[in-house]
């Protein structure tokens, strides 16, 4: 049995930025109170009846939360959570399962999984709302938090760039200044020779450095000065130099 509330009792509307959720549940009794619930406070509501349309609305869709029935036709709800949580591209989708009342290893399985919360049949209005809110909040924070670092990663390496590719640079500004001169004052061909050298091995330092950024598998950061870190391209190429003297070893 459902617990129905009327949709009077949430009358204050909360701003929601659209968040999309996608409610997964063959019973369409169930589905359809899910969908009023969520609706009522504004956010956006996408359905599937089993687990194969349930794989292909992420697909489609990019839900921001899944509420999910762990007994579905076709694909069940433990191969529907294994696959996203499993997956580079939806396994930070919070999922919410939704199991009954009797059922302790149905929530001990589908946590097990990689669920982040579970609602019990027959589940009440305000529940399921607090539920979701805490964690699309949840969710909010961490891709904030992971946007955030990722900025500080492209800071450190805009300023090990700068570090790396400015000082070459200047030598193959001075040099062909140099050069221009020479040239003007009809300076012998051996000087100017030694010059061209110079600019030529300082291309193949900024080669060098684009070509270890390219391999960098890891973020190791050195202070540049005070207050500012870049980004030790060295270090953070070391892992590769490692793996490559293991395939060498016989």
């Amino acid at each position: 049995m459902i617990n129905n509330y009327s949709d009077d009792l949430y009358t204050d509307r909360e701003q929601v930025e659209a968040e999309k959720i996608l409610i997964v549940e063959d019973n369409e009794d169930i589905r359809m109170l899910l969908q009023r619930m969520l609706k009522s406070k504004g956010y956006q509501v996408i359905l599937a009846e089993n687990g194969d349309i349930a794989l292909r609305r992420v697909r489609e869709e990019d839900p921001h939360l899944v509420l999910l029935d762990l007994s579905l036709p076709k694909i069940d709800g433990y191969s529907v959570c294994k696959m996203l949580k499993g997956s580079e591209n939806t396994k930070y989708i919070p999922i919410i399962i939704i199991t009954s009342h009797s059922s302790l290893k149905e929530k001990i399985m589908g946590l097990e999984l990689g669920a982040d919360d579970y609602i019990v049949k027959p589940f009440q209005k305000e529940e399921v709302l607090v539920r979701v809110k805490s964690l699309l909040k949840l969710h909010s924070l961490h891709k904030h938090l992971v946007q955030a670092e990722k900025l500080a990663t492209l800071a450190q390496v805009a300023v090990s760039v700068n570090h790396e590719v400015n000082n070459p640079l200047c030598a193959i500004s001075a040099n062909a200044e140099i050069i221009k001169i020479m040239l003007n004052k009809g300076v012998d061909l051996d000087r100017i020779n030694t010059k061209i050298e110079v600019i030529l091995n300082e291309v193949d330092r900024i080669k060098r450095v684009i070509e270890k950024l390219s391999r960098a598998t890891k973020v190791v950061s050195m202070e540049y000065i005070s207050g500012i870190q870049m980004l030790d391209i060295d270090q953070s190429i070391e892992q590769i130099k490692e793996n490559n003297l293991k395939k060498l070893k016989f």
